[in-house]
């Protein structure tokens, strides 16, 4: 056996071994998975909703924020101008009467944000993007889980709004699938991010820790990593949905995704310490050194498969060129086809396994015909775009690009 074998046999076997221990986390606390606490008391919230450049969609966000079904008493919302050149600005005065505006120059989003948590005064806070939506219980069934020993933020379930390309189409399934995947983490205890859409705070405890940091790609995964620095837990709920607008190009789901996959980078530089120390539990001693090597196979994987498949199509040219005859075979690298052939079978079906899970937590009908497209570019694509999408960021990331929100 080749040195070329191995390397995919430990490749494939990493992603066996990934998928069936998230099975495995699942079968054992699946009562779990659907379950929200009941809170004691409901706590006084704070909405704080960032906006540059969103007069497309921040109506409906505010809309939709304050027709949660809360307490009036216990409810604020803040919305922060962002130096936006659009409407933005005199879309949010049209909410004048009911929630708070802070007009500012642009300084980013996490600038926005520390800006409006010197506002906060109630117990927990919101940060929502200006292009999501929460829906009316979402507050009822989130704000239980801060009665839970050490937890200092709980992520929401986060869903794409009426996809209608194929780009939206696999970020749809994609984002279904990771309302299963984040709440797997969360019982693992290795959740790694507080996404902007929906996340919930313990306000005083943001505001002790020095609120969000300026200086990152990615705000929502730096303070999540430093609330696990400091020993502290995050939790999730399939429960609280919120639903937001998916990138409509692939050129601009890339651009996302760069900046999200440099931000995971640059973080994890940041945070070393915690890879391999035992008091970050699964997280230092399992999933940050996985997740290493699982990006290094993926970089490995694809650019081995290209390479192949460029020398492939280069010894067809080449036997034309001689004979005049066209022959295309097939050398993936690895010397047991067979062995390949029974991966990608295993491959399918655990995917389409654990779509049918995730459709389950989230109470989605399956429509299989209507939603063929959802399917199938997610099994057919999604593996070959996670990769392309970790290629350009370490790429651009050695670059040093430019940061952009």
């Amino acid at each position: 056996m080749e040195i070329i074998d191995i390397v995919y046999l430990f490749f494939f076997t990493i992603m066996i071994f990934s998928s069936v221990l998230w099975l495995l986390v699942y079968i054992v606390h699946r009562d779990e998975v659907y379950l929200s606490p009941e809170p004691s008391e409901l706590p006084s919230v704070t909405f704080l909703v960032p906006a540059y450049n969103e007069e497309e969609y921040i109506s409906d966000t505010i809309s939709s924020i304050l027709d949660v079904d809360y307490p009036d008493e216990k409810f604020e919302v803040i919305a922060i101008n962002d130096g936006s050149t659009d409407s933005t600005l005199s879309k949010l005065k049209e909410f004048k009467n009911r929630i708070t505006i802070i007009d500012k120059e642009n300084t980013g989003k996490a600038d926005s944000m520390n800006q409006a948590l010197a506002q906060v005064e109630t117990d927990l806070l919101v940060s929502m993007d200006a292009d999501s939506y929460p829906e009316k219980d979402f507050l009822r069934q989130i704000v239980g889980y801060f009665e839970r020993e050490g937890v200092k933020a709980v992520t929401p379930a986060l869903k794409v709004r009426n996809p209608s390309n194929w780009v939206e189409k696999v970020q749809w399934t994609e984002y279904i699938f990771q309302i299963f995947l984040r709440k797997i983490f969360a019982m693992f205890d290795v959740q790694y991010v507080l996404p902007g859409p929906g996340s919930i705070y313990k306000a005083d405890y943001v505001k002790e820790i020095g609120g969000w940091n300026e200086d990152t790609l990615t705000e929502d995964m730096e303070i999540a990593f430093r609330i696990f620095s400091k020993g502290w837990r995050l939790d999730n709920t399939t429960n609280a949905y919120v639903h937001t607008e998916p990138e409509p190009t692939l050129r601009q789901l890339f651009r996302q995704r760069i900046r999200w996959y440099r931000g995971y980078i640059e973080n994890l530089w940041k945070y070393t310490g915690l890879i391999g120390d035992r008091r970050h539990g699964n997280l230092g001693m399992f999933f940050l050194p996985f997740s290493v090597s699982w990006i290094l196979l993926v970089v490995f994987f694809t650019g081995h498969f290209l390479y192949n498949t460029a020398n492939i199509f280069w010894s067809v040219i080449q036997t034309y060129m001689l004979t005049g005859e066209l022959m295309l075979s097939m050398n993936l690298g690895i010397q047991s086809l067979t062995f390949f052939h029974l991966f990608v079978v295993y491959f399918v079906l655990i995917g389409i396994g654990i779509i049918l899970l995730s459709l389950r937590v989230t109470e989605e009908p399956i429509r299989p015909w209507k939603r063929k497209t959802h399917y199938a570019m997610f099994l057919a694509i999604y593996a070959m775009l996670f990769a392309g999408f970790w290629m350009a960021a370490i790429g651009e990331h050695l670059l040093s690009g430019d940061r952009q929100w």
